[in-house]
């Protein structure tokens, strides 16, 4: 199992819209395939002096190549919608993360 996260930067202007669309938009198109499961929305508890907020967005994923398959069928055309809708006010990086156990 591994983790595919991805943290946004966002203008303050666009936050409230940008959390609408994700939860609206994005999320439910990102895991209608059922490839991408249980999504996590975080805030990002930090001062940003640069005025934006940072979430974190996270889902589960089986294994790398069924990520690579879900974003050749949907995570292009939602990053593509993502850049088309927010421009420069919505900047993001992605980590992918395997989990381990803690013992």
């Amino acid at each position: 199992m591994i983790i595919y996260n991805t943290t946004y930067n966002v203008s303050n202007d666009k936050a409230v819209a940008f959390i609408k669309w994700l939860r609206s938009r994005y999320i439910p198109l990102a895991t209608e395939s059922n490839e991408l499961k249980e999504a996590r929305l975080a805030h990002l508890m930090v001062t940003n002096e640069d005025k934006t907020n940072s979430f974190s967005l996270q889902f589960t994923v089986e294994n790398v190549d069924v990520l690579e398959k879900w974003y050749h069928k949907q995570g292009a055309q939602l990053l593509h919608e993502l850049e088309t809708t927010f421009g420069q006010k919505v900047v993001g990086f992605t980590t992918i993360m395997t989990v381990m156990d803690i013992i």
